[in-house]
């Protein structure tokens, strides 16, 4: 299984609108984040997971053209706001792509993006103007994503829930304030961990640096990634101070399990 990082970092990115660069060093180019998100390479398909606003400006840069299906572990703007992106991926299937989420999560897409499920039919002719271009699949804590199986887990993201993520021997858990016994039992047994580490001070809606690193060790993964970094986490700076199976991780990083 080969994951790639797509992007890494906050709501509003590394540097903010402004060249807001905060504690890190613009001179190191791990520092600039894209919203989060990776795309998952295993058994012969390419699954995406959320789709952020710097959607095209990732793929482009991690050469990636081909998606199988996607994940949408919660419905906030910087995790799905990027969805129209997926219309030149979904033209190579010939198809919709298959996509997986909450039921709260496809109400949203519904509402928000309804044309990326439904299409746009032709006033005059038949066939569409603009063609349907994910397939939802609703619900569920386990299924088979173009032949891959998945895990979900719950997870506290402030008010709201998103969905954890596990891929047989890697787990993702972005956005994540809280976990509770079920997703813990659901990571027993982990090897590699991509997690939410927003900053080193406690957050209303992210897991923080200390809270993190203890989740990482009553996980016992033997590699731990941290991800959803804003600007007060410089890449070399954390990355001296972290434990030596724990790592930062940075936009275009690939790694396998």
């Amino acid at each position: 299984m080969k994951v790639t990082v797509l992007g890494c970092g906050p709501s509003a990115g590394v540097p903010t609108i402004g060249r807001v660069w905060g504690k890190c060093d613009p001179s190191n180019p791990k520092n600039r984040r894209r919203r989060a998100a990776i795309a998952v390479e295993d058994r012969g398909a390419t699954i995406l997971v959320d789709t952020p606003p710097d959607l095209r400006e990732g793929l482009l840069a991690c050469d990636i053209g081909r998606i199988d299906a996607v994940i949408f572990t919660h419905a906030h703007a910087d995790h799905i706001h990027g969805i129209d992106d997926l219309r030149v991926p979904s033209w190579s299937l010939k198809r919709p792509i298959p996509a997986y989420g909450s039921v709260k999560t496809f109400a949203t897409l519904h509402e928000r993006f309804g044309y990326t499920i439904d299409g746009v039919k032709q006033a005059n002719a038949s066939g569409y103007y603009y063609q349907p271009i994910i397939e939802p699949h609703p619900g569920g804590s386990h299924f088979i994503a173009a032949g891959v199986p998945v895990t979900t887990f719950e997870q506290t993201h402030g008010r709201t829930a998103s969905l954890g993520l596990r891929f047989g021997a890697f787990a993702y858990s972005t956005d994540v304030f809280a976990l509770d016994a079920a997703a813990f039992a659901a990571l027993e047994g982990v090897e590699v961990w991509m997690v939410d580490c927003l900053r080193r001070e406690p957050h209303v809606t992210h897991s923080h640096l200390p809270q993190t690193l203890a989740w990482i060790e009553r996980v016992g993964a033997r590699h731990a990634i941290l991800t959803h970094m804003d600007d007060s986490l410089d890449y070399e700076t954390l990355r001296r101070e972290l434990p030596p199976n724990v790592e930062p991780a940075f936009d275009g990083m690939i790694f396998e399990v």
